[in-house]
C-alpha cells in the first residue's frame, strides 16, 4: 500500500488511489440556433456523441452570448442568422465572447461565398445546414483538435485559390464582401429592388445604396445592370 493510500480516510473517493485517476473532462458544446428542429436536431447528435458533452443551448444572440460567459463552453455552434443578429454582426459577436476558445458555424447560406467569409473572420468551420446532423460530430471533433472544418467543395475552392492564380483572381473580389454585402447579392439576385431589400434586411434605403457602392467597387463593376447580372450568375 502506497503512503497516499494509507493517508486516504475510509470511505474517500476511488481516485485517491494511486493506480486510478479521473477521467478528463469532455469538451463541453454550447448550441445557438433559432430553428428548433435544426437544434434540437443539433443536440440529438451531441448528445449522441460519448466524446462530447452537450452543456446547453440558445435560440437568440443575446441568450448565446449570456451562455458564453457563464457556460466557457469549449466550442461554440452557431447560425448566422438569428433574430437579434445577422451574419458579420453575429458571428463578431460571438467570436469576441468565445475569445481564444472555438467556433463552428452552421448555416443555410451558400458555403463557397459565407464559408469563405466566416473562416477568414476566425471561425474554426462551416457546415451547411441541409447535412449539419450527419457531419457536425465529426466537425466538432476536429476543430476541438485544433483543425478546421469545411465541406470537400469548399476545400477545393479554398486549394484553387492557392494553386491557380486565375481563380484566385476571380475570387479576390468576392472573398472581401462582409455578409451584409452577400446579403445585398443574394437579395439582387432574387430580383428586389433597394427599397424592397432595405425592407427585407432591416436597413434604411441610403444604407443598401452604400452596400451596393462598396460592392461595385470591390468587384470593379460600374453599373447597376452588371451588379445585378452579378449575382445572377456568380451566386
Amino acid at each position: 500500500m502506497t503512503d497516499l493510500q494509507a493517508a486516504a480516510p475510509s470511505g474517500a473517493p476511488r481516485w485517491l488511489s494511486s493506480d486510478v485517476r479521473p477521467e478528463p473532462a469532455k469538451p463541453s458544446v454550447l448550441i445557438i440556433d433559432d430553428h428548433d428542429i435544426a437544434r434540437f436536431a443539433l443536440e440529438a447528435a451531441i448528445l449522441g456523441c460519448p466524446a462530447l458533452r452537450l452543456v446547453g443551448s440558445a435560440a437568440s444572440l443575446a441568450d448565446g452570448l449570456s451562455k458564453i460567459r457563464d457556460l466557457r463552453p469549449d466550442l461554440v455552434i452557431t447560425d448566422l442568422a438569428l433574430p437579434d443578429g445577422k451574419g458579420a454582426e453575429t458571428l463578431r459577436a460571438v467570436l469576441e465572447a468565445q475569445g481564444p476558445r472555438r467556433t463552428l458555424v452552421v448555416s443555410m447560406h451558400d458555403e463557397l461565398s459565407y464559408g469563405q467569409m466566416a473562416l477568414r473572420a476566425g471561425a474554426a468551420g462551416y457546415l451547411m445546414k441541409d447535412n449539419a446532423q450527419a457531419n457536425v460530430v465529426r466537425a466538432a471533433t476536429t476543430v476541438l483538435e485544433g483543425g478546421r472544418w469545411a465541406s470537400p467543395a469548399l476545400a477545393a475552392r479554398l486549394l484553387d485559390q492557392v494553386l491557380a492564380p486565375e481563380r484566385r483572381d476571380a475570387d479576390a473580389g468576392q472573398a472581401r464582401l462582409t455578409v451584409r454585402e452577400l446579403e445585398v447579392l443574394e437579395q439582387l439576385k432574387a430580383g428586389r429592388t433597394t427599397k424592397e431589400i432595405a425592407a427585407a434586411l432591416g436597413l434604411s434605403v441610403r444604407t443598401v445604396d452604400l452596400y451596393r457602392a462598396s460592392i461595385k467597387r470591390k468587384l470593379h463593376l460600374r453599373t447597376g445592370v452588371q451588379l445585378v447580372v452579378y449575382a445572377i450568375n456568380k451566386l
